[in-house]
């Protein structure tokens, strides 16, 4: 490795912001579908992000199931009584609620509750299909969820706490 050249720093909100900003990008362009994916990139980093900063209560960490320091976001899952990984949206659903505990926040709620809804079924490897089978409506619901997303992101690097 050069001596000018760093080792990568895992850095979930930094990923999310520049993901988000490509997303929004594209999707001003009119490339609604690779803006989709890239939306979907934005929202699993910067939840990800908020789970490691406020999900301490259900144990959200950079450590696996042997106490080692892992690649991604591990979480003790209630349901199952096991540590688990938090890879994608679809493992992550399961871990949001524990942003929402002991918090009235309205706004909390519909951005958890619309990324949850509206990202249930986005999965990485749509990054390989001719994308006929994401309806416009979906997309524009995506496009929202992480605008939402993108908004609690904000919020908490400008006041340091969820709404």
């Amino acid at each position: 490795m050069p001596d000018d050249a760093k080792e990568p720093t895992t850095d979930y909100a930094c990923a999310g912001e520049r993901h988000f900003e490509d997303a929004s990008y594209l999707h001003g362009d009119g490339r609604l579908l690779n803006a989709d994916h890239l939306f979907g990139l934005a929202v699993e980093c910067l939840m990800k992000g908020l789970l490691l900063q406020f999900g301490g209560t259900g144990g959200v960490s950079m450590t696996d199931r042997k106490n080692r320091s892992a690649k991604m976001p591990w979480w003790d899952n209630p349901a199952t009584g096991d540590r688990e990984p938090l890879l994608h949206i679809d493992q992550m659903c399961s871990a949001l609620p524990l942003l929402v505990q002991g918090r009235p926040g309205p706004a909390l709620d519909e951005a958890l509750m619309r990324v949850s809804k509206d990202f249930e079924k986005w999965v990485v490897d749509d990054r390989y299909t001719d994308g006929t089978h994401i309806g416009s409506e979906l997309l524009t619901r995506r496009q929202e969820a992480a605008t939402l997303a993108h908004a609690l992101h904000v919020h908490v690097q400008f006041t340091g706490k969820l709404p």
